[in-house]
């Protein structure tokens, strides 16, 4: 009777087993202080322990808004390595945090903070619009006539440019549109500059002949630099342009210049 009583007494003194939550560590995990680039994917991991562990819930947080959620149910564990890869998209602190259960209801909570930058060529990205302008000269050589010279004064043609992430950080793609006609190259970010690859492409150009408008298919090379005013709406313009091509079959005509000009975001 008595080693019942005691028995009995032991029981009731057993306290329950609280649940743990650490967070993982090693080169694979993100943890305090941790620094990686918005849309980047990254991986979480939390050690747990205890009796009868049952979930673990995993957030992603910033300024109190949930950013990223998920839920994993554990059947009846002691022991359970908690690991997640998935995708930030946040600017500035995030707080990572790990809350495990058991199966009577106990909670453990681990959390730690991780800045998130922008990469470099994120604020780039969109559609801008506007005029490029030509200043330079062009030069007309037709059989039988003095060759014909003349300036190009800011000449304005229409442009778009359309930038779209490329796979390194500094990297972009465009799709340049000049006068209608459109050419997809790549481009490097440096700060607030990005330089485009040349742009190859063959331009007709409306010339005047002897009272005639003449459309002259030139063999056109763009060398384009952009750089982005402080608020990321204005896409200022530089660089050069020369091309040549035949007067139908009387002669050649040339064109060599420099480009401005500004254009607007507008998407």
């Amino acid at each position: 009777m008595a080693c019942c009583i005691g028995l009995m007494l032991f029981a009731s003194c057993k306290k329950d087993v609280q649940p743990t939550i650490n967070i993982a560590t090693g080169t694979n995990y993100v943890s305090q202080g941790s620094q990686v680039f918005s849309g980047d994917q990254i991986t979480v991991g939390f050690s747990l322990a205890g009796e009868s562990l049952t979930k673990i819930e995993m957030n992603a947080s910033q300024n109190g808004t949930v950013l990223y959620n998920n839920v994993q149910n554990i059947e009846n564990v002691a022991a359970y390595l908690y690991v997640h890869n998935f995708n930030i998209d946040a600017v500035g602190t995030v707080t990572i945090t790990g809350v495990v259960t058991d199966a009577k209801g106990h909670t453990a909570t681990s959390s730690f903070d991780i800045q998130c930058f922008e990469k470099p060529n994120a604020k780039f990205l969109g559609r801008y619009e506007g005029d490029i302008l030509i200043t330079g000269s062009y030069e007309a050589s037709i059989t039988g006539m003095e060759p014909i010279a003349g300036d190009l004064d800011n000449t304005p043609l229409p442009a778009i440019v359309d930038i779209a992430a490329d796979d390194g950080m500094n990297d972009v793609t465009a799709t340049i549109t000049i006068n209608g006609q459109s050419n997809t190259v790549n481009g490097t970010v440096d700060g607030n500059k990005v330089v485009f690859e040349a742009v190859n492409s063959t331009f007709n150009y409306s010339y005047q002949y002897q009272g005639f408008p003449i459309s002259i298919p030139l063999t056109m090379t763009y060398a384009i630099n952009g750089t982005l005013n402080g608020e990321g709406n204005q896409l200022a313009l530089d660089g050069a342009c020369n091309g040549e091509g035949s007067v139908l079959a009387l002669g050649t005509f040339s064109v060599d210049g420099t480009l401005s000009g500004s254009l607007n975001k507008t998407r």
